[in-house]
């Protein structure tokens, strides 16, 4: 009674899911916005760049990147979904995206240690940022046509075996491009990022159905792995050590994490005001991208950041609201995955500045500079919007409960309108 008494509430607010999953993202665009102004006026001003240095900073850069990701977003809610469960689109999206990742390492630029750009002029493209969503793409394409077997094994050692072995032939080729795309990312190296690539596709299987008990086994498994990979690394090593207590690094490896938090409790409860913060006078590093909410919080305080964490819940229950209104399978898990992939970085940001999760280079989305990160989100937001308009159309067409037919039965039903009333009917 009661969560259908919450999900009333959540359908009253808008007209559709379509526009409730909009308005938390653009306001958090136009948040993004005013913090990249205020974050990097100062530096700019110091460095006085050309055409986007001045007064504006990278403000006019963001400007001409949020006009043409905007467009390319708009471009994608036209598109429909169920193209990209085609499997010779859906193999093009997966090489093109492998071959940049390859490009990286042989004409990408490093910067602080770390090669993962691809610098073309003015334009610098960070591959990673489209794996994340390749990796989703791949995992609910296969998911959509799925069939999860529940073999019920015996006491018998061999009847456990065949079980295990059955699941976990389910599960590899839902990850073979995830693991691929989170291993050549590894080597730029990021770490971080590579973990995501991963880690959205493994809990969408999860999600989709495979044996908890299994899954908890192999996190576990995988856990000393992890472990393994940071403890043979100095510099991952030392970013641990300052993660469990910065402040004796704050000098050094700790820094970040001492400067975000510095400039979280500064802001209070109202923030210091507007361009008002301290942290972005060369104290906080990445202050217009990895740290953007630290500057946001410290000049719009507890209040502001309220705001930012209560969009991205709000993205989050619509996102999932047209997960489960989606017509078929693929849709169902598309639309997950990619309200996902943007809510799980907000709150992997939010964490990594608060100090509760080691710093690492995930953006927040739609406020944190960069023109891969924002390009990237409004195609995921354009496919999700697709597939709340088909859920809409769905409804109008068919019914509430009945599947829609699939890409290939309604192009052929324009041809033959008999086949199409018996489609529908059925």
């Amino acid at each position: 009674m009661e969560r259908s008494k919450s999900t009333s509430i959540w359908s009253k607010l808008f007209k559709n899911d379509l526009q409730g999953m909009l308005v938390p993202v653009i306001v958090l665009t136009f948040i993004g916005s005013i913090n990249i102004f205020s974050a990097t006026y100062v530096s700019s001003i110091s460095s006085n760049d050309g055409l986007f240095g001045g007064l504006f900073g990278f403000f006019p850069k963001h400007l001409i990147f949020l006009a043409i990701t905007g467009l390319i977003g708009i471009l994608a809610y036209k598109i429909d979904y169920r193209k990209f469960q085609n499997p010779i689109f859906r193999r093009n999206i997966m090489f093109a995206v492998a071959l940049l990742l390859i490009l990286v390492k042989v004409i990408g630029t490093t910067i602080n240690g770390a090669q993962r750009w691809i610098i073309l002029g003015p334009i610098s493209i960070q591959p990673s940022e489209f794996a994340k969503l390749a990796a989703i793409i791949w995992t609910a394409s296969l998911l959509g046509t799925h069939k999860w077997r529940k073999p019920r094994p015996r006491r018998g050692r061999e009847e456990i075996l065949q079980y295990i072995g059955i699941r976990f032939g389910y599960m590899l080729p839902l990850l073979a491009w995830p693991v691929v795309f989170g291993g050549l990312t590894m080597l730029q190296p990021d770490m971080g990022t590579s973990v995501l690539i991963v880690m959205f596709s493994y809990m969408l299987i999860f999600l989709a159905g495979f044996d908890a008990k299994l899954f908890a086994a192999t996190t576990l498994g995988l856990l000393p792995i992890g472990f393994m990979m940071a403890r043979f690394s100095p510099y991952r090593w030392e970013r641990l050590l300052s993660w469990f207590d910065p402040w004796p690094h704050a000098q050094d490896m700790g820094y970040q994490t001492v400067q975000g938090l510095l400039a979280v409790g500064s802001g209070g409860f109202l923030g210091q005001g507007f361009m008002q913060g301290t942290s972005k006078y060369f104290y906080l590093p990445e202050a217009h991208t990895d740290f953007a909410f630290a500057v946001w919080a410290q000049e719009f305080g507890f209040v502001g950041g309220i705001i930012v964490i209560a969009m991205i819940v709000m993205f989050t229950v619509y996102g999932m609201r047209i997960a489960s209104e989606a017509r078929d399978d693929f849709g169902r898990w598309l639309a997950t995955g990619i309200t996902m992939l943007i809510s799980g970085q907000a709150l992997f940001n939010i964490a990594m500045v608060c100090g509760v999760m080691p710093v690492t280079g995930v953006p927040l989305p739609f406020i944190s500079y960069g023109g891969s990160s924002l390009l990237i989100n409004f195609v995921a937001v354009g496919i999700l919007g697709n597939i709340a308009r088909r859920n809409v159309v769905g409804v109008k067409q068919i019914g509430k409960k009945e599947q829609l037919p699939s890409l290939r039965e309604e192009t052929q039903s324009r041809f033959r309108p008999n086949s199409a009333r018996q489609t529908i009917s059925r």
